[in-house]
């Protein structure tokens, strides 16, 4: 491949960022929070040219708003971040799998996922993956739960008894193995490790 074909692609990544959007002062200095993260991929969209920016996990349970609203106020927050693609971890079912599906529904932004599932009809959740075409590249994202981050989520009484976990392995190679006929550029697996 020549210079002149050559792509460049930026992944932006967050994630654990448990409804904690204030910014802190650590020695003098102004860290974290949403405005600053905000800036930052404004920033950085405004001057690459294929900017994707995704979320691996954990937006939700840490924060007194968070905890109050029970996910609401971070969902709209996020939803003025513009994530083009967002996976769950651990603490997205920690208001309950219903409540997790209301705050999917308030979700500007897709949310993947394709090993948690339905015990009884094995019917999964969430869409399990989503191609993004950039500049003529196609790029397959997989959102994926481990063993790990479900034995964490057990204080949902629906999961272990009607919601279950796919095998990562196996659920990524169904998938891989249903888009082998597309030409896909990449694919970039969205994982949570507690």
């Amino acid at each position: 491949m020549t210079a002149k074909n050559t792509k460049k692609l930026t992944i932006l990544h967050s994630n654990d960022l448990h409804g904690d959007f204030l910014a802190e002062h650590i020695d003098e200095k102004l860290i974290g929070g949403v405005s600053l993260l905000s800036g930052y991929i404004n920033d950085v969209r405004k001057k690459e040219k294929n900017v994707v920016y995704a979320i691996a996990g954990d937006m939700f349970r840490g924060s007194i708003i968070d905890s109050e609203y029970q996910g609401l106020s971070t969902i709209e927050i996020m939803n003025m971040l513009s994530p083009d693609i967002v996976t769950i971890g651990n603490h997205e079912t920690d208001y309950g799998i219903g409540q997790l599906l209301f705050l999917e529904k308030c979700a500007k932004f897709p949310i993947v996922n394709a090993n948690l599932h339905i015990r009884t009809n094995n019917a999964r959740l969430f869409k399990p993956c989503r191609i993004l075409k950039i500049d003529g590249m196609k790029i397959l994202f997989i959102g994926i739960l481990t063993e790990e981050v479900i034995s964490q989520t057990k204080n949902d009484g629906m999961i272990g008894s009607l919601i279950d976990v796919e095998d990562a392995a196996k659920a990524i190679a169904k998938i891989c193995n249903m888009y082998n006929s597309i030409d896909i550029d990449f694919t970039v697996l969205l994982t949570h490790w507690i």
